[in-house]
């Protein structure tokens, strides 16, 4: 009997132990758990945060590079503007040396339709009605007698004003002032050239034709001017 209650009793302490043994192992494999989770929770974060610093500085390193891209895009939209205002000015240019050469400029050019016209429908008659007023400027004393023997020639050819006047200058043209006066002044440059032709005294001399209208436009109509040094 005593046997037999002893090894009961052994049985229940065994069991004891093996149920506290039972609850560290289950203790242990919790702890076990928890600082394995702390790690690779660690370990996420550790990792996500390098991720993060090194996208973050991919983005910081692509930044600058699209910044730069940016700056020469618009410099050269400024370089394409810049040429299309070049452009525009040289087509300006083009466009105004086309119509000088239908026209007198300011320098005294005459194109060779000008002076197609000059040699061809001008008739060399009488002057022509409207014609109010004929300034002569000559520029050196010298030439005074050229000049008064120039305005006899436009008198005999029915000009009925024509005054001559010393102004120091170097310019040999005639000048009109509005548009209608225009063939008065290629008449006049033919009868100046005829006159040139017929004289012993004066040299050949190329007169050219300004239109003066822009900068004098309350210029009296009919008024012709010519400026002349022989």
């Amino acid at each position: 009997m005593d046997k037999d209650a002893s090894d009961v009793n052994v049985s229940e302490h065994e069991l004891r132990v093996l149920i506290k043994a039972l609850t560290k192992s289950v203790e242990y494999i919790h702890r076990k758990y928890f600082i394995l989770t702390f790690i690779a929770g660690l370990l996420i974060g550790f990792g996500a945060g390098v991720l993060f610093t090194n996208l973050t500085g991919v983005s910081q390193r692509k930044l600058p590079d699209a910044e730069v891209l940016l700056k020469k895009a618009d410099e050269t939209l400024q370089e394409l503007q810049q040429l299309r205002s070049m452009m525009n000015s040289l087509n300006a240019a083009k466009q105004g040396n086309t119509d000088e050469k239908t026209a007198v400029d300011d320098k005294g050019s005459v194109a060779p339709q000008r002076k197609a016209e000059t040699v061809q429908g001008i008739r060399d008659v009488v002057a022509p009605a409207g014609v109010n007023k004929v300034h002569i400027h000559y520029a050196r004393q010298e030439d005074k007698e050229i000049a008064e023997a120039f305005s006899d020639f436009l008198r005999k050819k029915g000009y009925a004003s024509v005054v001559t006047e010393k102004i120091q200058h170097k310019w040999r043209d005639i000048r009109y002032f509005h548009g209608e006066d225009r063939q008065a002044a290629l008449l006049l440059q033919k009868q100046f050239n005829d006159f040139v032709a017929g004289s012993t005294a004066a040299k050949e001399i190329n007169l050219k034709i300004k239109n003066l209208g822009k900068s004098y436009p309350r210029a009296q109509k009919g008024s012709l001017e010519v400026w002349v040094f022989f």
